[in-house]
């Protein structure tokens, strides 16, 4: 297949592409977006403030309530004092080991009930 092959399958078969494609991090330490506590975010924020997905990477943390990490060029803090002043209601992360527990005592209270 030729180039303008490619780029005539593209035009009509447009694939979106996800922002975590062209994201910095991924090419770098993992750990300096998470540091430890009381460690530097500088390092991540410096990769962060060339990336050109960090917007994205933004309303990722802010929409998924991620509060671990650098994400999008701001801290947990950051993030949340962010969401604050934008009027955006950041959701309560869900985790798995979560919803099994719930399940469980949904299931123990009907025993109970019945």
């Amino acid at each position: 297949m030729s180039l303008t092959d490619d780029r005539i399958v593209n035009q009509l078969l447009p694939v979106e592409r996800d922002w975590r494609e062209d994201a910095l991090c991924p090419q770098t330490d993992p750990d300096a977006f998470f540091p430890d506590k009381g460690g530097s975010s500088r390092p991540a924020k410096q990769i962060c403030g060339r990336c050109s997905v960090r917007s994205a990477c933004l309303s990722y943390a802010l929409e998924n309530g991620i509060r671990e990490g650098i994400w999008g060029g701001l801290s947990p803090s950051e993030r949340r004092q962010y969401a604050a002043d934008n009027g955006i209601d950041i959701p309560e992360p869900v985790w798995l080991p979560d919803r099994i527990a719930a399940a469980a005592q949904d299931a123990s209270d009907q025993r109970l009930a019945g």
